[in-house]
């Protein structure tokens, strides 16, 4: 495949691009350990967008034996559209562990940081300013696709507990388009109140490439 365009986002910064059907995005690790908090939408109509619990729970086991619903989404898998449409495809990872990726929690908001005394943008005023030129308002965000964040579900004491990164300098996911795609992304600021970053953010790398 033909690259057609690469981009730097810098730590704690946000970026915003239209991937069109059939071309492929690559989002790497350029330091490692660094969660990418990413929206997705329809490009032609923004009101249709990523829905992680569809995501989740359209996944259709090759022998139809059984109903699954998972908690983690891995190369094979859709991201399905509000409208239980598809997306964006992931076609390859690699990290060597497959799937650690957040699909449950919502981003981090100025809200939050502001409960812990702190006056800082988190990933969803990240992404809401990137995507002012296309139109979409802050409340039109939906739960984003936390890319490479470690977090795992304590049963005993009924919370979730995140963890390091397990990327490593230059692992990266890679999706393909089923529809003309806006992509928004933030490098998660978080860098004092939880080991989701390893305490610091640093750039990614977004790439885009053509058949």
């Amino acid at each position: 495949m033909d690259s057609v365009h690469e981009h730097v986002i810098p730590p704690k910064g946000g970026y915003a691009l239209v991937i069109k059907k059939g071309q492929h995005m690559r989002v790497t690790n350029i330091e490692g350990t660094q969660v990418v908090d990413m929206a997705v939408f329809n490009a032609a109509h923004p009101r249709e967008k990523l829905s992680n619990a569809w995501s989740r729970s359209r996944y259709v086991p090759k022998d139809l034996s059984e109903y699954v619903v998972r908690d983690r989404l891995i190369p094979g898998d859709t991201l399905m559209s509000t409208k239980c449409r598809p997306l964006m495809t992931i076609v390859e990872e690699s990290a060597e562990e497959k799937g650690v990726h957040n699909v449950y929690n919502r981003m981090c908001n100025r809200f939050m940081y502001n409960v812990f005394g702190l006056e800082k943008d988190g990933c969803a005023e990240n992404i809401a300013g990137v995507l002012v030129p296309y139109g979409v308002a802050y409340e039109d965000i939906p739960d984003t696709l936390d890319l490479f964040m470690n977090c795992y579900r304590d049963e005993k004491e009924k919370r979730w507990v995140y963890l390091e990164p397990i990327t490593k300098p230059g692992d990266y996911i890679e999706f393909r388009a089923e529809m003309d795609c806006l992509v928004a992304m933030s490098n998660c600021p978080e860098d004092s109140l939880s080991d989701t970053n390893c305490r610091r953010s640093a750039p990614t790398k977004v790439e885009v490439f053509s058949p």
